[in-house]
């Protein structure tokens, strides 16, 4: 059985360096979200931790809604070549689906992905609250409610974003549920 997460040794700094497999898929980092990383960490004197817990739980976000197209694109048979991350956004690169129907569903797997992480999160903040410590906070806010709200600007319908394909699947599904029925009826 292969292991779900592998950490490649020694972590070669390129381009885009690779730091780990996830259920056999390459992950790779751009440069410049390790240099983003130096410049934060060397600038917040007084809490590096607290910033350093801060930008892993952002990439964090990135990485979870990246690794729920993989998991989408791996469940439905197709090859996942590799996600890759940068300061603002992620890209997972998959084998063309054997459907419309296949890669509306993949669209999907990555704010499905996030809402998994994101809603009992949000729900222990409505419930408990923030903690005392603030490096906590910082995850909790980051992976809860600021990890939703980019789940809900990526389902924009528009540009690059998620939402100019994920949407399609509402009458594609109804189109299906259709023709469906008209089957069944003869």
């Amino acid at each position: 059985m292969k292991k779900l997460i592998r950490i490649p040794t020694p972590i070669e700094m390129k381009n885009l360096t690779r730091v780990m497999q996830i259920r056999g898929t390459d992950v790779f980092v751009h440069w410049s979200v390790f240099l983003i990383a130096a410049i934060m960490l060397a600038n917040v004197i007084r809490q590096p931790f607290v910033t350093l817990v801060g930008l892993t739980s952002y990439l964090g976000v990135l990485l979870i809604h990246e690794a729920g197209h993989l998991i989408a694109a791996q469940k439905l048979h197709c090859q996942v070549f590799s996600i890759e991350l940068y300061p603002i956004f992620g890209l997972a690169h998959f084998q063309t689906p054997w459907s419309r129907f296949d890669h509306y569903v993949i669209a999907w797997g990555g704010v499905i992905a996030q809402a998994i992480v994101a809603v009992p999160i949000i729900s222990w903040l409505k419930v408990v609250g923030f903690t005392n410590f603030e490096a906590m906070n910082a995850f909790l806010a980051i992976l809860g409610p600021i990890s939703l709200a980019i789940a809900a600007f990526n389902l924009l319908p528009f540009g690059k974003l998620d939402g100019a394909i994920a949407w399609k699947l509402i009458p594609e599904f109804f189109r299906r549920q259709q023709n469906s029925r008209s089957k069944n009826f003869r």
